[in-house]
């Protein structure tokens, strides 16, 4: 954590040893430091910011601009596992109580494009030892959902 906030490593521990820091929040612009590194780790900016004794309402701005300072690219593996149905309506369900009443589609848009990746992390890691019986094994095309048959090479014919 020290290295990616920039920090020696003496000066990030200080803020981490009850005995080095003897404050009961954390200075707001180390905050939004920390924010930002836990942002990129689907931590939400908002929780964080409450370190520096912000109430919620204070916190939502703070959150706001950590998020509007990250890169508009999120990198995604691809080899994926979504959890079940059910975990994923929960999800959605504990992502859609964050939308005020009365708020346009565009506003609950990004409220929802900034809270998924924390939604998703929160369901948890799925194993993919598990699951390997429903991935198609290496080196296999898996069958069209659309046709229901394997894909076909594209024909050489002009």
């Amino acid at each position: 954590m020290a290295e990616l906030l920039g920090l020696p490593l003496g000066t990030y521990a200080r803020y981490e040893s009850e005995a080095g820091y003897k404050k009961p929040f954390l200075p707001l612009d180390f905050t939004r430091k920390v924010a930002s590194v836990l942002a990129d780790h689907g931590v939400d900016p908002a929780d964080v910011m409450t370190l520096a004794g912000l109430n919620e309402n204070e916190a939502e701005p703070e959150a706001r601009a950590v998020e509007a300072a990250r890169p508009q690219v999120q990198y995604v593996p691809l080899q994926l596992a979504l959890p079940n149905e059910a975990a994923l309506r929960d999800m959605f369900r504990s992502l859609l109580v964050l939308i005020p009443e009365g708020a346009t589609l565009d506003e609950a848009a990004e409220i929802l494009a900034r809270r998924l990746p924390t939604g998703l992390s929160a369901i948890g890691p799925v194993l993919l030892d598990a699951m390997s019986a429903a991935l198609p094994a290496a080196g296999t095309v898996p069958p069209d959902p659309a046709t229901n048959r394997h894909a076909s090479k594209p024909s050489s014919r002009t």
